[in-house]
Parts: C-alpha cells; structure tokens; sequence
C-alpha cells in the first residue's frame, strides 16, 4: 500500500511541474515600467519619445520709458533771450522819432532817467507805452513827449502805415559824474505852478538839484511829498516852496477837490 501511494505522489507532482514549464514557455515575460513612464502614462501624455512640441518664444517686452525732470526741462518752451542794452548810453536827452521819415522797424537806445522820447507826426491813438509807470506822456498836435520818470526798460510800439515800429529805450540812472542833461531844467530854476487854476495832473519834468518847484494858491495843509527828504518845502501866504536836495523821483500831490500830481525827476 505505501509503494503504491509513493508512487501516485510522485507522478502528480511530475504532471504538476510540466504544466508550471509549459505555461512558462507560453507567456509573455513582464517588465516592470520605470517611473516616468508611469507618471506619463497615468497623466494621458506623451511618451519621452515622441516628437518634442515648439515652446514659443515669450514676447519681447518694451520697457516703459520715464520722463526725468530733465527730459522735462528740455522740452520745455526757451525763454526768450534778454535784449541786450546798447554799449553806448546818452545823458538825459530829447530824442525825437519822426514817422514821416524812414526808420528801421527796431531801434534799441540807452536814455538816463528824465530824458524824453519825443514821437512826431503821429496821431492820438498811435502810440503805446509799456510799461506805462515808467513814463508820463502827454500828446498835443500830433506829439507825444513821453518823460522818462523810473529806471528800467521801456517799449514804444508806434503805427506806420508800412507796419509797427518798436523802440526799445533802457532807461539808466544819472551818471556820475552827470553827463549833458538838455531834457533837464537847471539848478537855479523856480517852477511856478497854480494849484487853483489847474484841474489835471501836470506833465512831469526834470531839474537838476537845487532848483526850487513853487506851488502857489495852497493852503498850509494843501502839500504832500514822496519821499519827503528829497526836498526842503517851507510855507507863507499861500505859496509852497519846495527845493530839490537829493536826486531822485519826486511826486507832488496837491489836494482839494480835483487832486492832482506833479512827477519830478531830480538829477545832478
């Protein structure tokens, strides 16, 4: 009975190896995937050795240009360059302007303070004055004398019937020593003036030291100076008179009912 079983055993486990062999022999042999190729495979992507996509190009950013305060500053409009003042500067002279004669459309010219401009054969609207606080014009039978009362730069713009004509005058302070004052009054002048009779502002005028302004038909309180030490005033009977002591402008205020002024240029 034992032989017998041995012997059983021994053929099921030899008909069990021959089926384990031939099974073997029949299937394809499995390899295991490296990890890249199961992360692509899981994601649904394509193999390492499939054709690479084009990555395009990112786009060329162009940089956003800073305006400097210097790139401000340059294309900021140009000033207009300053004019030049003439070498050359006369005393305290008339210079006459006449526009029935030729001229150059601009004219440049250095006058001391109470020279004058004078502009002939020109009619009551044909002139203008900038700036208008530095002179006293006045226009009477086609002339304008125009005073110059403060220093400084001073344009006339007068009507041709070929075009404007600008006249650019520099005003400049009394040289010293003075030079030729004619425009001016001299020192042992005496200026008379009615404070009665007078309703307008008069035309101002100019006086080397020591001339004496005399203003007559005033009350004690009728008088008033600016600046006050640029002149010796004493009163009796009506009558202020007012000698000039520094030089300089000087403006006389008269009161009453049509108060008016009297601007004087005082030069040595």
């Amino acid at each position: 009975m034992r032989t017998r079983s041995l012997r059983h055993l021994t053929a099921v486990a030899a008909l069990a190896l021959t089926t384990i062999a031939a099974a073997a022999c029949t299937a394809a042999p499995r390899v295991r995937p490296s990890t890249a190729e199961s992360t692509s495979t899981a994601r649904g992507t394509a193999s390492p050795t499939a054709t690479p996509s084009t990555t395009a190009a990112p786009p060329t950013s162009v940089p956003h240009r800073v305006t400097t305060p210097r790139t401000v500053a340059a294309r900021a409009p140009v000033p207009p360059r300053p004019t030049v003042r003439p070498a050359r500067c006369l005393g305290a002279v008339t210079y006459t302007i006449d526009t029935a004669k030729k001229a150059p459309p601009r004219t440049r010219l250095c006058i001391a303070v109470g020279g004058v401009v004078e502009v002939r054969n020109l009619g009551p609207e044909g002139l203008v004055v900038s700036p208008g606080h530095k002179v006293s014009c006045y226009y009477e039978a086609a002339v304008h004398p125009c005073r110059l009362i403060q220093t400084g730069t001073v344009t006339f713009t007068i009507s041709r019937p070929n075009g404007n004509q600008v006249v650019t005058v520099f005003v400049a302070k009394a040289s010293s020593p003075p030079r030729p004052a004619p425009a001016c009054l001299g020192a042992k002048t005496v200026f008379t003036l009615d404070a009665v009779t007078s309703q307008a502002d008069w035309p101002a005028i100019c006086m080397k030291l020591g001339a004496v302004v005399r203003f007559t038909q005033l009350g004690p309180e009728g008088l008033s100076v600016s600046p006050a030490d640029a002149v010796s005033c004493s009163y009796e009977a009506a009558v202020h008179p007012c000698r000039l002591v520094k030089p300089g402008t000087v403006t006389f205020t008269v009161a009453g009912p049509h108060p008016r002024t009297l601007t004087v240029v005082a030069v040595r």
